[in-house]
Formats: structure tokens, C-alpha cells, sequence
């Protein structure tokens, strides 16, 4: 099988120096001249290097003498780069001796130290094609097509130049053809993308000025189209490739196009064409020192002897040629090179454990820090969050200070005003006493000095009544004091309302007479009420002391009881003075001390407002109805209590109080 396959994978090695970053070096002659001149620093490894690669030289020993200086300098002075393009250089130039192990030793040494540099990963996908190429010549074409496509893959990941991936898919289409002509069972993808690769290399390469990598691939499109058995198309791109490799002087590709020719020509049965082309190409490859090329053309010349009747020659030319084969390819290289090979996967497999471990490591550390961020950060989180609690409670306790504080405010603002309400009342009804007291003292001076002893005599009830003015305001004061302390407690009773009206009459009996005012008691049904006998008889007191106040000469106050519902009973106080203003109402019974209307001479003050206070205490209301010019009712209304039957008669009147035909007001 490899017998057959060796002119696909002699031009497979041929690849190996016609690589797209090898082009445009310098002539053989120019080198050398620079070579001779230039001191041991990189510029003179650079030199070495052109020498090693070029391909116009046709001694290989002198090539890889070149290799191998440049790579003892490279080393000397440290220049790792440098390093690494002699290794590969001279891994090329083995190969093409088909010196497997020593091409493979090199270029796995290159990997090994170009995947840890990534500066160096062009240099690492020539490795990877130079051990593709090894594999493929040993028929490992499984593994080879790996190795090509791990060198693509690297091409694709630093951005290769259009050439070179193009130079890598004619590798590819290399393999496939030498896979395809081994007979072998191959994956179906394989001839598709064998005649894809090579046209695609071949219409880059026919658009570009060189055309020394365009005859290898016309020589790779030769094999494709002998593969699909057009051998004219396969002979006229071999000739093609022929004259391109003689224009530019390529004694190696020469030498392999003739082989190929001479491949057709002996499969068309024209030996007559053949012949010349293995005989020339012979002695080409034994002046390039390359015996696989050399071997190949014995085959070739036996197979011819042996089509022309000429067994003895072919015999003795197929045992030169096994002798060269066997020069080259010797058992122990075989073993060295599978040896080798399989050192070199076993180091990629361990390295890449080691590279697996520590990335678990890595992914543990990371993940050991991410948990500690995370427990920070919830450190943090739960910090801030308390922080904030805090800070809410406290901006809800200053909250709630600032209203306890503005409500205290508005408290003592309150309180004030009460405080100013309550002296302006005080002040006002201190008035009326104090300037009839004032009058009665100049009436009685006038009266001494006229000697009027009549007149002196009428003026003690109206001091008595001044007096008792002056003491029912007293009695007011001690009251509403008790009643903001909280310290005046209601006793709730059932209270008869006709007796407590008459108590209430009898008591400003005298005083209505002496200001000339009738007092009437309104006759009605027994009335009881739930209150307090105290309070109730001190609201009575005010408001008839009000009306007293309000109501002219000749007026008439009227004393009223009654049940307008059953829960309810209704004690009417109605005077016939000038009556109140709808609008002045509200801010007499909220304790407001106001300008006095001429038109309303009613004179209310504090006893108002504790009869409005004692009101709600007693669980009732005051309400003031007026009319101007009509006289005002103050109406004071208590829940209902239980007593006598309504058929019961209403207590006497006291003497002296005329009781109207009418009834209840």
C-alpha cells in the first residue's frame, strides 16, 4: 500500500518548505555573502535560517549543517524565537530525507514550547503540519487529519494570512487524496473536500504574482484529477508544474513532477515517454541526496523493465530499490518513531491533566472567592439593612417627636388662647359688678349730701344684687377651675326639672323685680332628666342671669320644660330682649369675647361657656335660637330620666311670679 501511495506523500514532505512565511528570502548567493561578514547575534541566525530553508540548494546535508549552526548560535544567545524557526527548519529539511524520528523529535519540541508562548503560535501550526505529514507517510491518516486540522484551528486563532490557510487546505487535499488511493475505508466527507481544498488553493494562487507555490499546487490538483480518472487534465497540470519548478530553479520539485509524468504514462502503457523522466529523475534525486525520491524512481524503472520483457533488470533495480527503502525505513526507526509518538501523546495527555487540574483549581479558588464576596457583600448587605432599620426607627421616633412637639405646641398655643379667651371673659363679666358698684357708690354720696333718705333706702337691693352678681361669677371661676383639672365630678341622677326651674326662679325672683323684667315659671307635665343637681342648677343660673342681662324694663323671661322625644328632655330659657345676630351665636357659644352689637345687649361670658362645658359633661348640648329684634331662647337639652306619670301637675309657682294663660314656650 505505501509502495503506491510514496509519490503522494514524497509531495506531501515537498510541502514542508514551500510555506507561505518562507517566501521572498533572499538568493543562495546574497546569503551567503551576508553570512560571511555578520558577527554571532540573532542577524546571523537569521542568515543561518534562510540558508537551512532554501529550496535552490541541492545538497540537503549542507541545508541542515546550516539548521543546525543556526540552532547551537540561537541557544547561545537565549533567542527562544530564533530557536524555534531552526527547529522547525530543520524538522523540514529531515523530513524530506525521511528522517521521521528526528522530524517528529523536533517539531514535538517545538510544541511543547510554542503552546507556552503565545507569541509563538505560528511556529506551532508548522509543527503541527510537519507531524501531520509524518503521520500521513506513515499511513496514519486518521491521526494526520487530526494533526492538520489542529494546525488550522491554530491558524484561525491568531488570524493567518489568506496564503497560509491556503497552503494548509493543500495539505489537507494531499491527505485525502494519499487516504483515498490507500483503498481503505475512509469517512464520506473525504473526496468532496479533497477537490474543494485543492480548487480553492488553486484559484488563491493563480491570482497571486508568485508562482512558486502555484506548481505544487498544480501538482496536487494533478493527483486529484488522476484520483478521478482524468489522467490528460492530471498530465497537463503536472506539466504545468514542471515548467513553473524549472523557471525557478526547484531541483526537488523538478524531480518530483518527472516521477509523477512518469506515474501516468506507465499507467497509459506509453513506457516510451516514461523512461526518459525516471531515468533523469533518478540522477536529480541522487545529486539532492534524497533517496526516497531516488527509491521511487527504481520502482518506477523496474515496473518499465518489467512491462518490456526486461525481468533480470527490473529484478535487480526492485532490490536496489528495497535496499534504499530498507536504509530509510528500517524496523528499529519504526519503533523509535511510534515510540516517540506515543511519548509525545502521553506528555499532550498528561499536560493537558495538569492543565485541567489547575484550571479546577482555579475554578475552586474563584469559587472560594466568589463565596467570600458573597458572604461580604452579605455582610455588608445585612449591615446596611440594620443600618436602615435603624435609621427608620429613628427618623419614626423624630417623627413622632416632632409631632408629639408640634401637638404640645399647638397645645400651649391652645392653652393661651384659652388663657386670653379666659381673662377677657373674666374681665368682662368683672365689668358689670364692678361698675355698678362704681354707681351705687356715687348714687349713696349723692343721696348722703342731699339727705335723701327715701331713695338711700331703695339702693340696698340693687347693691345686693351687684353682689350677688359679683358672687356667682366667683362661683364660675371656682367651677371652670375644677373643670379643666378634671377634679369636678358629675354625680348622675334622676333630677325633677319643674322643681329644680323653681328653685332656679325663686332665686332671681327679687332681682327681675328690682330691674323691673317679669319672671315667669311656664306650667307642664313632671319632667325628669339624668344630671348632675348641681351643674344643672349652675347652667340654669347663667343663662337666666344672661337673659336677666339682655332683657329690658318691661320684658318678660320665660322658664320652660319639656319632652320633645323619649330620650330627651328640653329646658327652655326665652327672654324678650333685642335678640343675637345668626353669625354672633357660634362665637358665643365657642367662648369668643367679641365687640358687643349695639342692637344685642346681652352680656355673656364665662358663665356661657362653663354652661356649654357642663352641657357635654352632663351628656347633653346648648344650643342659643334668636331672632334680632325678637328676644333669644337658650335651650338646654338632657337625656331623659324616669319619674312621675305625665298626668302629674307641675310644682307652684313661687309668690310673686304671675303664671300666663299660655303654656310652654
Amino acid at each position: 500500500m505505501l509502495r503506491r501511495l510514496r509519490p503522494l506523500l514524497l509531495l506531501l514532505m515537498f510541502l514542508a518548505v514551500v510555506w507561505p512565511g518562507h517566501g521572498g528570502v533572499p538568493a543562495v548567493d546574497s546569503l551567503r555573502q551576508r553570512l560571511a561578514t555578520a558577527p554571532p547575534d540573532t542577524t546571523r541566525v537569521l542568515l543561518l535560517l534562510g540558508l537551512c530553508r532554501q529550496s535552490e540548494l541541492s545538497n540537503a546535508a549542507e541545508r541542515l549543517r546550516y539548521g543546525r549552526e543556526g540552532l547551537a548560535l540561537a541557544r547561545r544567545l537565549g533567542y527562544e524565537r530564533g530557536e524555534l524557526e531552526c527547529l522547525n527548519a530543520l524538522a523540514a529539511t529531515m523530513l524530506l530525507q525521511q528522517d521521521y524520528v528526528a522530524a517528529s523529535r523536533h517539531y514535538q519540541q517545538v510544541v511543547r514550547w510554542a503552546e507556552r508562548r503565545p507569541w509563538a503560535a505560528r511556529l506551532a501550526v508548522q509543527a503541527w503540519l510537519g507531524l501531520g505529514r509524518v503521520a500521513a507517510q506513515e499511513g496514519q491518516f486518521a491521526q494526520a487529519d487530526r494533526f492538520f486540522r489542529q494546525a488550522m484551528a491554530g491558524m484561525r486563532r491568531y488570524a493567518a494570512t489568506p496564503a497560509e490557510l491556503t497552503m494548509a487546505q493543500n495539505h489537507m487535499a494531499m491527505l485525502y487524496a494519499g487516504w483515498l488511493r490507500a483503498g481503505g475505508p475512509v469517512p464520506d466527507s473525504v473526496p468532496r473536500l479533497q477537490e474543494r481544498y485543492a480548487r480553492v488553493a488553486l484559484a488563491l494562487y493563480r491570482r497571486q504574482s508568485s508562482k512558486n507555490e502555484l506548481a505544487t499546487v498544480l501538482n496536487i490538483m494533478g493527483v486529484v484529477h488522476e484520483l478521478a480518472g482524468r489522467d490528460d487534465s492530471a498530465v497537463y497540470c503536472h506539466r504545468q508544474a514542471l515548467q513553473l519548478h524549472q523557471r525557478f530553479g526547484d531541483g526537488f520539485g523538478i524531480a518530483q513532477t518527472r516521477l509523477s509524468l512518469a506515474v501516468l504514462y506507465g499507467k497509459q502503457g506509453r513506457w516510451a515517454l516514461a523512461a526518459p523522466l525516471i531515468r533523469t529523475a533518478i540522477a536529480e534525486a541522487r545529486q539532492l541526496q534524497a533517496p526516497g525520491l531516488e527509491a521511487q524512481g527504481y520502482e518506477l524503472l523496474a515496473d518499465y523493465m518489467a512491462a518490456t520483457g526486461r525481468g533480470q533488470e527490473a529484478f535487480r533495480l526492485a532490490r536496489r530499490e528495497q535496499h534504499l527503502l530498507d536504509s530509510l525505513q528500517t524496523t528499529e526507526q519504526r519503533e523509535a518513531l511510534l515510540r516517540l509518538q506515543v511519548q509525545f501523546d502521553t506528555e499532550r495527555q498528561r499536560s493537558r491533566v495538569r492543565a485541567l487540574s489547575q484550571q479546577a483549581r482555579l475554578q475552586a479558588l474563584a469559587a472560594r472567592k466568589q463565596r467570600q464576596y458573597l458572604l461580604l457583600t452579605m455582610a455588608v448587605l445585612g449591615v446596611t439593612i440594620a443600618g436602615l432599620l435603624v435609621a427608620g426607627v429613628l427618623g419614626w421616633r423624630l417623627r413622632r417627636s416632632r409631632a408629639q412637639l408640634a401637638r404640645q405646641n399647638e397645645e400651649l398655643t391652645a392653652t393661651r388662647a384659652e388663657q386670653d379667651r379666659l381673662y377677657a371673659l373674666v374681665a368682662h363679666d368683672l365689668r358689670s359688678p364692678v361698675v355698678a358698684f362704681s354707681g351705687l357708690a356715687d348714687l349713696m354720696t349723692r343721696y348722703i349730701e342731699r339727705q335723701d333718705t327715701a331713695r338711700l333706702a331703695g339702693l340696698g337691693g340693687r347693691v345686693r344684687q351687684a353682689a350677688q352678681g359679683l358672687r356667682a361669677l366667683l362661683d364660675n371661676l371656682l367651677s371652670w377651675a375644677l373643670s379643666q383639672r378634671g377634679e369636678l365630678v358629675p354625680t348622675i341622677e334622676n333630677v325633677e326639672v319643674g322643681k329644680l326651674l323653681a328653685e332656679v326662679a325663686e332665686l332671681y325672683q327679687s332681682g327681675a323685680e328690682a330691674a323691673g323684667v317679669q319672671l315667669v315659671l311656664a306650667p307642664g307635665a313632671a319632667t325628669y332628666a339624668r344630671a348632675d343637681v348641681n351643674m344643672a342648677r349652675t347652667i340654669l343660673r347663667n343663662l337666666v342671669s344672661n337673659a336677666l342681662q339682655a332683657t329690658p324694663a318691661g320684658g318678660t323671661i320665660t322658664l320652660a320644660a319639656g319632652a320633645p322625644g323619649p330620650v330627651t328632655v328640653e329646658i327652655r330659657v326665652t327672654d324678650t330682649g333685642q335678640g343675637i345676630s345668626p353669625e354672633r351665636i357660634p362665637q358665643l357659644l365657642s367662648g369668643e369675647v367679641g365687640p358687643r352689637p349695639a342692637h344685642a345687649p346681652t352680656s355673656t361670658g364665662l358663665g356661657l361657656r362653663l354652661s356649654v362645658v357642663f352641657a357635654r359633661v352632663l351628656g347633653g348640648r346648648l344650643a342659643l335660637e334668636s331672632t334680632p329684634g325678637q328676644g333669644t331662647a337658650a335651650v338646654l337639652t338632657l337625656p331623659a330620666g324616669i319619674g312621675a306619670s305625665a298626668g302629674a301637675s307641675a310644682p307652684a309657682a313661687p309668690a310673686g311670679a304671675p303664671i300666663p294663660a299660655t303654656g310652654a314656650l
